[in-house]
């Protein structure tokens, strides 16, 4: 049998192995939580920080002439989380410190000329440790630094990839703190930003390297735009003055005021220039003729020239016609013959190129119409001497003729033409005896 007190001993052994098992675990996890949460602490402070160096850099960028003017090599431009905030560029419940009670800062600093020189450092708060400084560097990428306890006045970048003096820019935080490089080079960053102000010597950085997409977005408040190439757009344009120095293409141009050039208004159908008010206009449907549409008329207070007038109408004149030239008549008329117009003029159809004109209804030569009205008596189918009708001398007697109401009265053909009477005789037999007839006549008498 095991004694008793043996067997005591070894299960007081057994226990102790156990609390001592016990405890290490619990150690290592304590450790392990303190770690997991140190660990979260650096990643905050990292990203609080880089937060920050964005902000700088956008307001380096808006602001650099303002701050290139105010820095020096050795006396850097300042700039903290309220002057951000002021700026807009951070929110306004944005802590000026870390989650080490450290301030963060921006130190910008001039090299050289139109050369910014910018970083980002903590100072103050508690000093993190040497693996938190790292720690934080390292989550902080290629422009993390840190100052350590072994050269505690310069940064380092992480990994050796990048190192700057403390005394550049007249400060020193001392082990134990952060920082990021902007590497603001030529008012330029690592990353080629286009920027939104003028920088003084370099207008590549207000140049766009690529095609510019605005998503759909529109442009707005704008002064001039200048282009070299094709300006496309499926909406409308619209502007005050438009300019080109070559051609305008258009479907359709609508013009509310006047319309200028300087060289031809040209049609290339067979339309041209038109009135949509009152609906004529001019143009031109074949090789020869420039038309007035619809056939409206054409009115002008000053002079019509032309090397040939043709009417396929009436021409009417409210004052004189003149001609240097002379007066061809196309119309021909029979001497004798009634007219209706003592305003026509006419030739001779014989072929004489006699002029006739209308004279008390009957077409005479010159002007020389005479007409006699005279009482006649004596028995029907009698010649009646007394109805002759003479010319003056030396006319003579072309055509003639008689007239008497309600009487049928025919020419004397016993009359030669060219003689000085003319004579009538009644066509009719109205019986025997005597009647008085009031005769009217004319004589036709060539000068």
């Amino acid at each position: 049998m095991i004694n008793k007190r043996r067997q005591a001993g070894l299960l007081s052994v057994d226990a102790a192995m156990g609390l001592i098992v016990l405890a290490v675990l619990v150690t290592v996890a304590v450790l392990w939580m303190v770690n997991m949460s140190n660990q979260q602490s650096y990643r905050i402070a990292a990203d609080k920080q880089q937060t920050f160096a964005e902000a700088f850099s956008k307001y380096l960028k808006d602001n650099f002439a303002v701050v290139l003017a105010n820095a020096t090599a050795t006396a850097p431009v300042q700039v903290t989380v309220t002057m951000l905030q002021n700026t807009n560029y951070l929110p306004a419940g944005f802590a000026d410190t870390n989650a080490f009670g450290q301030t963060i800062i921006g130190l910008a600093r001039k090299p050289n000329a139109n050369q910014l020189e910018a970083i980002v450092v903590t100072t103050g708060g508690q000093t993190i440790p040497e693996i938190g400084i790292r720690t934080i560097a390292e989550n902080l990428g290629g422009p993390g630094g840190f100052i350590s306890t072994l050269s505690p006045n310069v940064i380092q970048g992480i990994r050796g990839g990048w190192q700057v003096a403390l005394s550049n820019y007249a400060i020193n935080p001392g082990a134990g703190h952060t920082a990021s490089a902007l590497f603001l080079m030529d008012g330029e960053l690592a990353n080629d930003y286009l920027y939104r102000n003028a920088v003084p010597g370099h207008p590549e950085f207000n140049t766009m390297n690529t095609d510019l997409n605005v998503g759909g977005h529109n442009i707005n408040n704008a002064a001039a735009i200048t282009a070299t190439g094709n300006v496309t757009t499926g909406a409308d344009v619209s502007a005050r003055n438009v300019t080109a120095t070559g051609t305008v293409t258009a479907a359709t141009a609508n013009v509310t005021g006047e319309t200028y050039t300087g060289g031809w208004f040209r049609t290339r159908g067979d339309t041209g220039w038109y009135s949509e008010k009152w609906g004529g206009g001019i143009y031109q449907s074949d090789a020869d003729w420039v038309r007035i549409y619809n056939n409206k008329g054409l009115a002008t207070g000053g002079t019509l020239v032309g090397g040939q007038v043709v009417a396929f109408g009436n021409i009417t004149a409210t004052g004189r016609i003149s001609t240097n030239e002379f007066i061809s008549i196309g119309g021909l008329a029979t001497a004798g013959t009634a007219c209706g117009d003592s305003k026509l003029l006419a030739k001779s159809a014989d072929g004489s190129g006699v002029t006739l004109s209308c004279q008390s209804g009957v077409w005479a030569a010159g002007g020389s119409l005479n007409t006699f009205s005279v009482s006649c008596t004596g028995p029907v189918g009698r010649f009646q001497s007394d109805c002759a009708a003479t010319c003056p001398a030396p006319s003579k007697l072309i055509s003639g003729g008689c007239a008497a109401p309600n009487i049928n009265w025919e020419i004397n053909s016993s009359q030669p033409t060219g003689s000085n009477g003319w004579y009538c005789l009644a066509s009719e037999d109205y019986g025997s005896g005597w009647y008085n007839f009031s005769v009217t006549g004319y004589a036709i008498c060539s000068n």
